[in-house]
């Protein structure tokens, strides 16, 4: 056992009223998986598949840092009317099974990989990644390049993002600032902190349909230990794909980039559009959540990469 995980264990003991409250609110508030719990290597991992079953390409859908599958409730029924989709939740996230291992880009591939054989949902993929997700689309495409027949990264990082040769003062200081407050998140989790002063994991406002499941995941503490992990594991991650394999050079590639004005985000963006031949940028006027604020440009650009991808098979 961790660290980590003995101060929280020991938290949870010693404030043991609130740690029962916590777990009685959790189960009262419970809210049924809106998708399939696909069984992985004894563990659980929550999916939602739609769309028409031959369709080709099938969509892949991968949130960032600290989101889940609902993160998709705008795209995903529009992609179905078209293809078929399939969104996740890594480990740890939304209804799936925590992980006791590391949480990196290697082990979302491979999770990914063994539910896409179970379900026997056969290439060629579409990936989609937001942020975070986006290394793992990435990393994904690098080791399975005969599955992928095109990417779409939204606002997706870079992996020198999470390189810490690369950053500068105010670079260190932000990280460590937010593996502080994931820590806290995580330790805390077990009392039910989190809740108290209402901070969850993932989105704290979603429309109606969406609101309880948001509610129910959000404050769970397999979520605050998924975000910690994989917060704390990101630059394993990053050197993940920095050292993986360069993608197919007409790899349809397309990049959306957020409003943000920060120069090295920009220039992140930047280098993404050198991953292949094929890769084209779109520049929006949104933050850094295209998908819910502007789900249409997402659509069209899945649709796009469909009709662009079934030309070629």
């Amino acid at each position: 056992m961790n660290t980590d995980s003995l101060v929280k264990n020991t938290l949870s003991i010693i404030c043991f009223p609130f740690t029962l409250a916590n777990m009685l609110i959790n189960q009262k508030r419970k809210v049924k998986e809106i998708g399939e719990l696909i069984e992985v290597n004894s563990r659980k991992i929550h999916t939602i598949v739609s769309g028409n079953n031959d369709s080709k390409p099938t969509v892949i859908l991968d949130a960032g840092l600290s989101c889940c599958s609902i993160d998709w409730y705008y795209v995903q029924p529009e992609i179905s009317k078209f293809a078929r989709v399939l969104s996740f939740d890594r480990a740890g996230y939304g209804w799936s099974s925590r992980s006791k291992g590391t949480h990196t880009s290697e082990e979302a591939v491979n999770d990914l990989i063994r539910i896409l054989d179970k379900l026997a949902i056969n290439p060629p993929y579409i990936l989609v990644g937001h942020s975070f997700g986006g290394l793992n689309m990435r990393l994904f495409a690098s080791k399975h390049p005969e599955k992928v027949a095109a990417i779409l990264l939204i606002d997706a990082v870079h992996e020198n993002r999470y390189l810490s040769k690369e950053w500068d003062d105010v670079r260190k200081k932000s990280h460590q600032k937010n593996l502080n407050l994931f820590r806290l998140g995580y330790i805390t989790s077990g009392v039910g902190l989190p809740r108290l002063i209402k901070q969850p994991v993932g989105r704290k406002y979603l429309p109606g349909p969406f609101q309880k499941p948001a509610a129910y995941i959000g404050y769970h503490p397999n979520a605050f230990e998924a975000v910690y992990k994989e917060f704390l594991h990101s630059e394993q991650s990053a050197l993940q794909v920095a050292n993986s394999k360069p993608l197919y050079p007409d790899l349809p590639i397309r990049i959306l980039s957020s409003n943000n004005s920060d120069p090295t985000w920009i220039e992140h963006q930047e280098l993404l559009c050198n991953l292949s031949n094929n890769t084209r940028q779109i520049k929006t006027d949104n933050g850094h959540s295209i998908h819910l604020e502007n789900p249409e440009l997402v659509i069209n650009t899945i649709q796009a990469l469909c009709e662009e991808v079934e030309l070629t098979i």
